[in-house]
């Protein structure tokens, strides 16, 4: 067994896929066989396709391609809102009982609070899982990386990691509200941690997550405007990096995901703040893993 790695079969929790509609990024079939080629034997598929994963015949459709199509398992995380827009629930019970596993508003947060308490009232009552990704939709508007010297030197429009905290804030205090059971995505910052230590120690219904771009990459690999490290959220600075990591070896990380996010050619070879957010992930999670560990 020189040179192999042997352990238990890992499970993703966060995996954008193409199909439907994107099939030209990828397919359930394509997205299998990069998952066992990197150890995960178990993926959780985000709603953001076309169509969206908003219906019972669409999370039927999904398990139905996978069962015929996938080498490993396939489970639905379907959307929370319709077509993603946040602005009216999904039919969560339904969706649950046809075998999705949570819900998720995809790459787009919910901006109205209102809708996120009733998701989260209703997740309670069916014991179903919300999970978020959190960022303030118009203060990341138009930004491209995290904001600091580095985005200043590169003259990029830039995110501030307040975009994420303040909606994480604003989370948190809607699960205390309603007791809803809630998952922060990806988490990138040392301050959004602060902020999930302080709900743990109240003992709120809190997870968080984070992908494995961020705990092995910051903002400056982006160098001379590599593309293929624009992501969302954007990569942060090595502060915050550090703080992921400490965090997850305390114990203070619940899952780590690798955000597979595969884009085409064409949506990548832009200029910087043009390019599509999103990379690659299921093979390289386990061996950046191992990496970090030792």
């Amino acid at each position: 067994c020189k040179g192999h790695v042997l352990c238990p079969g890992l499970i993703d929790m966060q995996v954008f896929m193409g199909e439907p509609g994107y099939e030209h990024r990828e397919t359930i079939r394509t997205a299998g066989e990069a998952a066992a080629a990197g150890g995960v034997t178990t993926i959780v598929v985000m709603p953001d396709t076309n169509p969206v994963i908003d219906q019972v015949a669409l999370v039927d459709f999904i398990q139905r391609r996978a069962r015929d199509n996938c080498v490993v398992n396939v489970h639905v995380c379907a959307a929370l809102t319709k077509g993603l827009e946040g602005k009216e629930m999904t039919e969560i019970g339904l969706l649950k009982r046809t075998g999705a596993i949570a819900f998720s508003n995809g790459k787009s947060s919910v901006a109205d609070t209102k809708v996120m308490r009733n998701a989260l009232l209703y997740g309670r009552d069916f014991n179903a899982l919300i999970v978020h990704f959190a960022e303030d939709r118009h203060l990341a508007a138009g930004g491209s990386m995290n904001s600091g010297a580095t985005s200043a030197r590169l003259g990029l429009p830039a995110i501030h990691k307040m975009a994420e905290v303040i909606t994480l804030e604003r989370e948190i205090r809607l699960v205390e509200m309603t007791g809803g059971r809630y998952h922060a995505a990806t988490i990138s910052c040392a301050e959004s941690l602060a902020v999930i230590r302080a709900a743990k120690a109240r003992k709120l219904p809190v997870t968080c997550g984070v992908s494995m771009h961020h705990l092995t990459l910051n903002e400056t690999d982006i160098g001379s405007y590599r593309t293929f490290f624009k992501l969302r959220p954007p990569l942060r600075s090595e502060a915050d990096r550090k703080a992921l990591v400490r965090a997850l070896a305390e114990g203070e990380v619940d899952v780590v995901v690798s955000s597979h996010d595969p884009q085409d050619a064409d949506v990548k070879r832009r200029p910087f703040a043009e390019a599509e957010p999103g990379a690659i992930g299921l093979e390289t999670l386990l061996a950046a893993a191992l990496r970090l560990h030792h």
